[in-house]
C-alpha cells in the first residue's frame, strides 16, 4: 500500500520548491521516501535536490539514506543496522559523522511526515546519523534538535501541516500543499 503527500517549500512567504513524501507498506516492511527540489535566486542561482529514505522492518529502523546534490556539492549519508548497532557514515555540508549508535531506534524525521510522534520518542536523523529526542511543545506541536538546529512539526488531527526548519543560512517552512 502506498500513500503520498505533496508539500511546498517556502522562505519568507515565497514558494521556492516542492517536496513529495511517500510511504510504502509491504507485509512487515515500511519505507518512507522524501524527494525535494529547490531552486531560487540568492546572490546567484541556488539549486538543491534532496532524497531521504528510511526503511523499517516491523517497527525498527533498519536503514536510512540521504543524498543531496547542490551548488555546494554532493553529499551522502547512510545509517544501517548491523547485528547490535547502527553503522553511520554521514557527510553533509560542513559536517561528517561515523559514530556508531548502540541502541535500537523506532523513528526518524521521514516518518514524522506520516505519523504524529509522542513526547520523548527517540529518533535518528537520516541526514546527520545522530540521535535526538522529540519534545512536545504543546498539543500537536513537536520539536527536535539536530546538530544545533531546531525543527518544529505542526499537526492537526494527527496529520502534519507544516515543518519549520532552522538552517544556518535561512530558516524555511515545509507546508502541506493545497493542490
Amino acid at each position: 500500500m502506498e500513500t503520498s503527500q505533496d508539500f511546498d517549500i517556502v522562505v519568507a512567504g515565497f514558494k521556492i520548491g516542492d517536496m513529495k513524501a511517500e510511504k510504502t507498506e509491504n507485509s512487515n516492511q515500511t519505507k518512507f521516501e522524501i524527494n525535494s527540489l529547490v531552486e531560487f535566486w540568492f546572490f546567484g542561482k541556488v539549486h538543491v535536490e534532496f532524497l531521504q529514505t528510511a526503511t523499517y522492518q516491523e517497527t525498527q529502523l533498519v536503514e536510512a539514506y540521504t543524498h543531496s546534490n547542490s551548488n555546494r556539492g554532493d553529499f551522502e549519508t547512510s545509517v544501517k543496522w548491523s547485528q547490535d548497532h547502527y553503522k553511520v557514515d554521514a557527510e553533509t555540508y560542513k559536517f561528517e559523522n561515523t559514530e556508531p549508535i548502540y541502541q535500537k531506534v523506532y523513528s526518524s524525521p521521514a516518518k514524522l511526515y506520516f505519523e504524529e510522534p509522542k513526547n520523548g520518542d527517540v529518533l535518528i536523523s537520516e541526514n546527520f546519523g545522530m540521535l535526538t529526542k522529540i519534545i512536545e511543545e504543546k498539543p500537536g506541536v513537536y520539536s527536535i534538535n539536530v546538530n544545533g538546529n531546531t525543527n518544529t512539526f505542526y499537526y492537526e488531527n494527527g496529520a502534519l501541516q507544516k515543518v519549520v526548519l532552522e538552517n544556518s543560512l535561512k530558516n524555511y517552512v515545509i507546508r502541506r500543499s493545497n493542490d
